[in-house]
């Protein structure tokens, strides 16, 4: 976590006041990001404010660089029109160097920039305190937007692959979380159950990893069915309602609305999660499913730690399979939710649902928006038959060993 940025969440301030700020190296707010958080992207996710605010950093220290001070505050409450385009085109060139090095997009934090300078400028200009003449300083937004369109950053598209885990991996995934299995890589069943539930949320339920985290000590749910009186289970996908604030520094969320969402689950999922929390959570001090060793909340960078000693523990052949077939050298959270949604859609599909129908249940079930084109991506992966060698055909069951291993661990 750089200086620069900081989570503003101390007791003696009020609750309301608490959340993600840009300090100057002397811990002083930086005054324009404050106003912009506070009126112009107060609807934003925490996350996606952090983020945002990481790429309007960058933008205050290239201006720094390129003027020799840090005065990206006076520009703006200035209107400095001519000096702030010539730090906006600085500061482009060097965004386009870095994504021509390393082939990353660096559009978002362009956009981001771009749009920030746009809202402070203009939220000056309708105050009417300078004398400029006001079709003047719109007429140097406007400057401003052209300059937006003008420059691309967007980066040649690579062709499209699916993301799912090859059938050789995934096989070996199962048996390196099997609590019984001696090829289990992590070191006492509190942790091997843990994470046997973990990755099975992530991977059956298509759960992101700040979904995972923020869940609720009791977030399965149990009713009975009236015909046959045999249970059904669900967990429902919303920010933990016991705890007022989270202890994370880098704590987790839900990506947006469309995240809140209700799923079925199996019941050897089901009996998996109660096997956790019945006999390897223990008491804790907090109400989140998932615990650290130190009893703390589970955080982001553990889950990528448990991901990285399973894809250690792969063999050489699934190693190789993983970076030939995805291009991957380890296992990522979101992996899993590809794999998920690759599955997900080849069961619907299989069982005779039109195509189109099957698209909407993904965008419930993974919580996409209506105008996410993700779905779609997983189309074009129903072909993949390889997949299928360790998934049952029928919706909610798994593997034989997996139905096993689910009440090994009961009373």
């Amino acid at each position: 976590m750089d200086m620069a940025r900081i989570r503003l969440r101390e007791p003696q301030v009020p609750a309301s006041l608490h959340g993600w700020l840009l300090v100057d190296r002397f811990g002083i707010p930086r005054y324009w990001p404050t106003v912009w958080s506070a009126l112009d992207a107060a609807s934003l996710e925490e996350s996606t404010l952090a983020a945002q605010l990481a790429a309007i950093e960058q933008f205050y220290q290239s201006v720094e660089t390129q003027l020799g001070e840090d005065c990206l505050d006076r520009l703006i409450a200035h209107l400095e029109f001519a000096a702030l385009e010539s730090c906006l085109e600085g500061f482009f060139v060097g965004l386009r160097n870095r994504s021509a090095q390393n082939t990353g997009n660096q559009s978002k934090t362009w956009r981001t920039v771009i749009g920030f300078v746009k809202a402070c400028t203009d939220r000056i200009a309708r105050s009417g305190k300078f004398k400029t003449p006001i079709d003047e300083i719109h007429s140097r937004l406007l400057r401003l937007e052209r300059l937006h369109s003008a420059l691309n950053l967007r980066r040649v598209r690579r062709p499209e692959t699916v993301r799912a885990l090859p059938a050789v991996v995934l096989e070996e995934i199962y048996e390196l979380i099997d609590p019984a299995s001696s090829r289990n890589p992590f070191r006492n069943e509190s942790l091997r159950w843990r994470n046997f539930a973990l990755v099975l949320l992530m991977l059956h339920q298509g759960l992101r990893r700040g979904e995972i985290l923020v869940l609720a000590v009791d977030v399965l749910k149990t009713a009975y069915r009236p015909d046959t009186g045999q249970p059904r289970y669900w967990l429902d996908v919303t920010t933990n309602p016991y705890e007022a604030t989270d202890p994370r520094l880098d704590d987790p969320s839900l990506k947006n609305a469309n995240a809140i969402r209700q799923l079925p689950v199996a019941e050897t999922i089901a009996t998996v999660i109660e096997t956790y929390i019945s006999n390897f959570r223990g008491r804790q001090a907090h109400s989140f499913l998932f615990s650290s060793q130190e009893g703390r909340p589970l955080s982001k960078r553990s889950v990528n730690d448990i991901l990285t000693t399973i894809s250690d523990s792969l063999s050489r052949e699934a190693k190789a399979e993983l970076l030939h077939r995805r291009k991957l050298n380890r296992i990522h959270p979101h992996a899993l939710r590809h794999t998920c949604a690759v599955v997900r859609l080849k069961q619907f599909i299989d069982a005779g649902v039109e195509m189109d129908i099957a698209v909407q249940q993904l965008r419930v079930f993974f919580g996409w928006s209506r105008t996410s084109q993700m779905p779609h991506l997983y189309a074009r992966a129903y072909f993949e038959a390889r997949l299928a060698t360790v998934w049952q055909d029928s919706f909610d069951l798994h593997v034989e060993s997996l139905r096993q291993l689910s009440g090994a661990g009961l009373p």
